[in-house]
């Protein structure tokens, strides 16, 4: 049980797409880390994979997976229990992933925005790589979405599987 969101990797993600993807994340890391995100009480403040030590800088989002391809990985913050299950996004097919962020219903831990956020830019700069569901409704990820697009610009869609599943 929990609060989940799914992606299964339908295909590898060209170099191209991958540094559009990270290049990003990146700017959405550098401008939410260790600050309040709308619809949550604490301040986001990504991890290492563990929860264990906060993210300095955006390169420090990009891991080598397990199988030594390059990969975007994240938590929150064990040490204000604002940490739960690992964020990891692979360039290369690695089949189906998903990310609990809670054990609640409702996302509760403010790593989830980035969550949503990295799924939102894979689903616009990776298209068909990526086949995106999630246990949030349309309006948590419509806020995500709006935030994108104020922040970063341009238009940001929300994956099917999830606008469809609210109607």
């Amino acid at each position: 049980m929990g609060y989940v969101h799914s992606y299964y990797q339908v295909k590898s993600v060209p170099n191209d797409q991958w540094l559009l993807l990270t290049t990003q994340v990146a700017n959405v890391f550098l401008l939410t880390q260790n600050r309040h995100i709308p619809g949550y009480l604490d301040p986001m403040v990504l991890c290492t994979a563990d929860g264990q030590y906060p993210l300095l800088k955006p390169s420090d989002l990009l891991v080598e997976g397990l199988d030594g391809q390059p990969a975007i990985a994240f938590n929150g913050e064990e040490r204000s229990d604002m940490s739960y299950e690992t964020f990891h996004l692979s360039q290369h097919s690695s089949g189906y992933g998903f990310c609990k962020t809670t054990f609640l219903w409702t996302p509760s831990r403010p790593y989830d925005f980035m969550v949503k956020a990295t799924l939102l830019i894979a689903h616009r700069f990776c298209p068909g790589c990526y086949n995106i569901g999630s246990d949030g409704t349309l309006e948590e990820w419509t806020n995500v979405q709006v935030w994108l697009s104020l922040n970063l610009g341009g238009k940001w869609p929300i994956p099917e599987s999830i606008t469809l599943k609210d109607e």
